[in-house]
């Protein structure tokens, strides 16, 4: 058996990758994008972001989510198959989340949210209880803002596609299964696009007008 000549094959390899390369770049991948991100919410976390809240509900459809904001903010807004039940407290949820196989709460201010969670979780044992952290609004901003308005680049060629297929699968379309929405949130959170002028910083609070705005549309 003839030797491995490494600087024959060199040239050959170099090739290979640079193919790979722009295959990747052209299908919106990386290398590192083949590794799932973990959104699996730790049972010990009582707050839950975005992301992590959207893939819960959709690796368990019968996830409670409880909007404790009054009747006029939910109307106005509130995150996809959400009850709204005003000012309850932790007992009077406490049926509702020996019910379900998780629940998630949120309300107009997370301390709020947060106090809901923390007493439920010292009295119950079957569901696991978890908060949306900055509650409809975290949900308006991921999910149904129009995000190139409020940007200074343009969205990744991916990002559209990931981001209908999230909405739509909450919208209840079902031509969109779960695993496609799931592949869709992993590409939304791989992406981290956002709104620049809402961004927390000096720049967000120069254009307080408009996020002002936009918070409270959400309750």
């Amino acid at each position: 058996m003839k030797d491995f000549n490494s600087k024959a094959w060199a040239p050959v390899l170099l090739a290979l990758g640079a193919v790979y390369m722009v295959l990747s770049l052209a299908l919106g991948r990386s290398a590192r994008a083949e590794v799932p991100i973990d959104l699996s919410p730790p049972p010990s976390d009582a707050a839950l972001d975005v992301f992590k809240t959207a893939a819960l509900i959709i690796n368990e459809p019968r996830t409670a989510v409880v909007d404790l904001r009054p009747e006029e903010a939910f109307a106005r807004y509130h995150v996809p198959g959400a009850v709204n039940l005003p000012g309850a407290d932790a007992p009077q949820l406490s049926k509702l989340f020996t019910s379900v196989p998780a629940a998630v709460v949120y309300a107009g201010k997370d301390e709020v949210a947060q106090r809901i969670v923390a007493e439920a979780r010292k009295t119950e044992s079957v569901a696991k209880v978890y908060f949306l952290a900055d509650g409809a609004r975290a949900w308006y901003l991921a999910f149904d803002l129009p995000v190139p308005l409020f940007a200074e680049a343009a969205p990744p060629a991916s990002y559209g596609l990931a981001l209908r297929a999230v909405q739509s699968y909450f919208a209840g379309a079902s031509a969109v299964a779960r695993e496609k929405a799931l592949d869709s949130l992993q590409t939304l959170v791989r992406l981290n696009y956002q709104p620049t002028l809402l961004k927390a910083g000096k720049r967000a609070a120069a254009g307080g007008g408009g996020q002002k705005k936009i918070s409270g549309g959400c309750g």
